[in-house]
């Protein structure tokens, strides 16, 4: 194990069973001034700031584009180029950390750290876009509120031609945006911390969340000697297979549809309303939350949640007459066989699976709308506007045409030819399979350069593990975009690849009710728990037997309006605290004390888990 530079001093015990380190040796201080950093020569590197902070600490913030280009591949020959920050702290504990990114990327974000408090406890951390630069109108762009978008002078959309995801059109373009990106920025990173403090980090991270958990499986495989602890949360390793999923997903919609938005197809918005969806909810829980001996509104027995075992609750909230849709009681037929058909997965007309099944969760609703279902398949009902907002059908739309799909559609985002009229005429024998094709222009198929592997994610982490490397991967057990069935499909190859001792580099933690990265009727605030964690193991080698998760609800979220069991009501963690338990354990009540308190929880292997592929 890398021995530590630092002479630690007090060392507590906290609830999770993990140990919190505080060096008392003095912090590095910088050789050189951070102006200076602006006159820096690196290859390929454009330095275009270095300007001296002060919150949350004192720092120095470096900002440049790697590999500036004009495109001559892209018909509007736009500027492409990584953009990246890095933050440099005058007190300096020897650390680093390089965020992932989100979404399609598209944006510098100003990195503090994945968890909140690296930069302020002294890490340096770096984050970069992707290797394009998103319009500052696009709505969840961080350009638009950081005002770092005139940095770089340029962008890359075209809403006639793939909107956002563009930058499909261009192969360097897709290559930086899989992994090319977080290469070359750790690159430059590294050797911006060597001139400000004279010497290189101790400890190097890696921590993102949904394609930044991608990044982070990607940079084990890419970079297995750059990286000590790695966390990838919710992650999307297998974005081109998920990509087809949110096609089907919305396909499985269009029969319960009954009008057209204003691009001419099929309106999704008011299929599955947020009172169906705690319908669906509520049959979730009474087949399955007792199954792990508790009826409290969270199903740790995930696995033994059976298709049959819901279908079985669905008929007693099945709807009597057509008439009742969207009353808040029941479900329609064509609601619980879109859902069923949703739950199973996406295949082609031969019955093969093209992505994955998904567990039953209670999540599928949530009452305080975040990143889920909702938010991913169905979207905010804009009745006057009549325009879907689904993100399977704006982000989703986008980047399975124009980054998943091979050569690359370049289609308006309106009219009746447009984005959302790929997704709903998507092929799943013959579309489906430019995921794992080149075309003329493009060399690498979209399962190489997002996974690193034209198979997918490989479970093959020896020079990581080899290396030292430990991580840590969190997920949703469904989060609207991701299949908790999938994750562990891939945890399960790990340790089979490992003979059954993945678990002595590698940890799966799953996160029931909980929607995409965060939010739900869940247990979903860990972050500080998990810096801990991985920085406990990576460099005291003390590995994380569990995960204590806080829930932060000031009332509880399932409703005692008959719906539920009255325990879900009751027995919830409002406010209150839950383990989190490394696969394949699941989270057990001892059966006494109180059920918001993670002291009276513990760690449970089921019989036979965790042998499957």
């Amino acid at each position: 194990m890398k021995m530590n530079r630092f002479a630690w001093g007090s060392v507590a015990l906290i609830a999770a069973g993990l140990l919190v380190f505080a060096p008392t040796a003095s912090a590095t201080a910088p050789i050189v001034s951070c102006s200076s950093l602006a006159g820096l020569s690196l290859p390929n590197t454009k330095i275009l700031s270095a300007t001296e902070q002060e919150q949350p600490v004192r720092y120095c913030a470096v900002i440049g584009i790697i590999n500036e280009r004009v495109s001559e591949q892209d018909p509007d020959h736009f500027t492409y180029g990584i953009g990246f920050q890095v933050n440099l702290p005058d007190a300096w504990a020897g650390r680093f950390e390089m965020e992932g990114g989100s979404g399609t990327d598209g944006s510098l974000r100003h990195p503090l750290g994945a968890a909140g408090l690296e930069l302020t406890e002294g890490w340096a951390v770096a984050a970069d876009d992707g290797g394009h630069e998103d319009s500052p109108n696009v709505a969840d762009s961080p350009n638009a509120r950081l005002g770092q978008y005139q940095l770089f002078g340029y962008q890359d959309d075209d809403d006639n031609a793939g909107g956002a995801s563009h930058f499909g059109i261009d192969d360097q373009a897709r290559i930086d945006y899989g992994y090319n990106g977080i290469v070359q920025t750790t690159t430059v990173a590294k050797q911006l911390i060597a001139a400000y403090y004279g010497q290189g980090p101790d400890f190097s991270y890696f921590w993102g969340c949904s394609n930044g958990g991608r990044d982070a499986i990607v940079a084990a495989h890419q970079m297995p000697d750059e990286f000590d602890g790695i966390v990838a949360g919710n992650p999307g390793f297998d974005l081109p297979r998920a990509s087809i999923a949110e096609h089907w997903n919305e396909q499985a919609l269009v029969p319960l549809s009954t009008r057209k938005d204003g691009n001419r197809v099929p309106y999704v918005g008011d299929t599955l309303q947020p009172q169906d969806l705690e319908v669906a909810s509520a049959a979730i829980l009474r087949a399955c939350d007792a199954l792990d001996g508790l009826v409290d509104g969270i199903i740790d027995d995930y696995p033994d949640c059976t298709t049959a075992l819901v279908n079985d609750a669905f008929k007693s909230l099945t709807c009597p007459d057509p008439s009742d849709e969207h009353s808040g009681t029941c479900l329609t037929t064509g609601q619980i066989a879109a859902l069923n058909q949703i739950m199973a997965g996406p295949e082609n007309s031969e019955g093969t699976p093209l992505y994955s099944s998904w567990y039953w969760d209670a999540g599928i609703w949530d009452p305080s709308p975040a990143q889920g279902f909702h938010f991913w398949d169905v979207g905010g009902q804009t009745v006057e506007t009549k325009k879907n907002t689904a993100h399977n059908l704006t982000l989703g739309a986008a980047s399975g045409a124009m980054v998943y799909t091979t050569p690359p559609m370049a289609l308006p985002e309106n009219g009746p030819d447009n984005l959302e009229a790929f997704v709903f005429n998507y092929d799943f024998d013959t579309t489906a399979q430019s995921i794992f094709e080149t075309a003329p222009g493009y060399s690498q198929s979209a399962m190489e350069f997002m996974t690193g592997d034209n198979s997918g994610a490989s479970p093959d982490l020896q020079e990581f593990e080899s290396h030292g490397g430990k991580l840590i991967i969190y997920s949703s057990i469904n989060d609207g975009i991701f299949s908790g069935v999938d994750i562990v499909s891939y945890y399960n190859q790990i340790n089979n690849f490992f003979g059954g001792k993945a678990s002595d580099f590698a940890r799966l933690f799953l996160v029931p009710n909980m929607a995409h990265c965060k939010g739900g009727p869940a247990t979903d605030s860990f972050k500080p728990t998990m810096f801990d964690a991985i920085t406990a193991w990576t460099e005291s080698g003390v590995a994380p037997n569990e995960i204590v998760a806080t829930n932060t609800d000031s009332a509880p979220p399932f409703p005692d309006n008959g719906l539920f069991d009255a325990m879900v009501y009751t027995n919830f963690p409002t406010g209150g605290t839950r383990p989190l338990c490394p696969y394949p354990q699941q989270t057990r009540w001892t059966g006494s004390g109180s059920t918001g308190n993670a002291a009276n929880f513990f760690c449970y292997t089921p019989p036979g888990a965790g042998s499957g592929n």
